[in-house]
């Protein structure tokens, strides 16, 4: 829609999570021998007004390949009204046996609230049956869909859809219906972010860059950190394959759509 704000995050190849009433997308947590670590999470408003009640977010290390885990801490959501991006620095202790970053947002809607940017992980909300499937026998055809209440508030605020799909043949009946659940429903519950070692710039506090809001001119596709981080050296260049593969899902999508992208749009996995 016109009257959408800019998708800045997709714009600079952050690919977004959507949480309630907000869009998040977390980089790789960097991490110093010491255990000192930075969280950058970018932040963009999905919907407005905001709710009243404070929306806060909540860090938690894990271990991959076992049970450590440990809060790492709480934050109140920056301020997000009127369109603003930002980029937020986090401060962290990070054990050593802890290799993920999970980021829960935890942001209600507003009762009044409208969609003010694109939804995210609304994929295939209709799947067109096979037609192995479509062997009709008797002219019975049913085609319906009963949604709770949660799940139709999960949906609306784009953390969750729904595939359905026209069931015709013997075993259809009057009233029946087959309902799959997408793929965005079985995805974690918090944005997760692996964790890299690497030199750490001390920060006593959070920081709060403002990134973007109506009237800027959108930051530049890379949206280099303006916090004095050194810049990643050039690279050789190398034939690209056509296609992006993730090696955690096995999702495959072509280059060319997906070039951008940091993260598997299906499993949220990092895309290296």
């Amino acid at each position: 829609m016109d009257d959408f704000y800019a998708d800045v995050l997709d714009h600079v190849g952050r690919t977004p999570r959507e949480f309630g009433s907000v869009h998040l997308h977390v980089e790789p947590v960097i991490r110093d021998p010491l255990g000192q670590a930075t969280a950058v999470v970018w932040l963009q408003a999905a919907f407005e007004p905001l709710a009243a009640t404070p929306s806060t977010v909540r860090v938690m290390g894990r271990q991959k390949q076992g049970p450590a885990q440990r809060l790492l801490g709480q934050f109140p959501l920056p301020p997000l009204a009127g369109g603003r991006v930002v980029r937020w620095r986090l401060p962290l202790e990070l054990p050593p046996e802890l290799d993920e970053v999970h980021v829960q947002v935890e942001s209600n809607l507003h009762p009044d609230a409208g969609r003010v940017r694109p939804a995210w992980k609304l994929f295939d909300t209709l799947e067109i049956p096979k037609e192995s499937d479509m062997k009709a026998v008797s002219g019975e055809v049913s085609m319906g869909v009963d949604l709770g209440e949660s799940l139709l508030n999960s949906m609306l605020s784009g953390g969750l859809s729904l595939s359905t799909y026209v069931a015709i043949g013997p075993q259809a009946s009057p009233g029946s219906m087959a309902v799959k659940r997408h793929a965005a429903a079985t995805l974690p519950t918090a944005f997760i972010a692996a964790v890299v070692d690497g030199p750490v710039e001390p920060l006593s506090d959070l920081q709060c860059e403002l990134v973007w809001e109506p009237g800027m001119a959108l930051p530049t596709a890379s949206a280099a950190p303006s916090w004095g981080t050194e810049p990643t050296p050039a690279r050789a260049p190398r034939a690209l394959n056509p296609f992006r593969t993730c090696y955690t899902c096995g999702f495959e999508g072509p280059r060319a759509a997906y070039e951008r992208a940091t993260i598997c749009p299906q499993c949220d996995a990092a895309w290296m």
